[in-house]
């Protein structure tokens, strides 16, 4: 498969753990001219992190060992005091999925479409007579994508 192939999501979420990658190597580089080892230190270990995990969702990405769900926005649910969103409730192929947000700053409006690439692995729990998503690769608002 070549990289072209890659949807976009997932694209924009190996080009994130590679930049922070690539930072948290500068910082740490600068804290070892600046300062000692033991400062540098952790900044090596976030970059070694983050490179494997951009690695791993490129290796997943490049197999096709993604799934796409794709569905309409029922319910937002949002936080106490914030108000900011905690998890959505879609329909996705005539059944209820649950699915956690995480670093969602703008919430998906009622009603809307929405696009979440999940590894094929990727358990989905039964929580409360709906399906729950714990976790997911990338999200895309406003897409129809196609399973592969």
């Amino acid at each position: 498969m070549e990289r072209t192939q890659i949807p976009m999501p997932l694209q924009t979420q190996i080009l994130i753990r590679l930049a922070l990658a690539v930072c948290s190597l500068i910082a740490g580089n600068v804290c070892l001219v600046f300062f000692t080892v033991t400062i540098a230190v952790p900044f090596f270990l976030l970059a070694l992190l983050t490179a494997v995990s951009g690695w791993h969702l490129y290796r997943v990405a490049v197999r096709g060992r993604y799934l796409v769900l794709t569905g309409t926005v029922l319910n937002v649910e949002r936080t106490t005091v914030l108000r900011r969103p905690k998890a959505i409730l879609m329909e996705v192929e005539g059944k209820a999925l649950r699915v956690v947000l995480r670093s969602r700053h703008k919430a998906p409006s009622e009603g809307s479409q929405i696009s979440f690439y999940v590894q094929d692995s990727t358990p989905i729990y039964e929580w409360r007579g709906i399906h729950l998503l714990g976790s997911y690769l990338a999200a895309a608002a406003g897409t129809s994508g196609t399973p592969t």
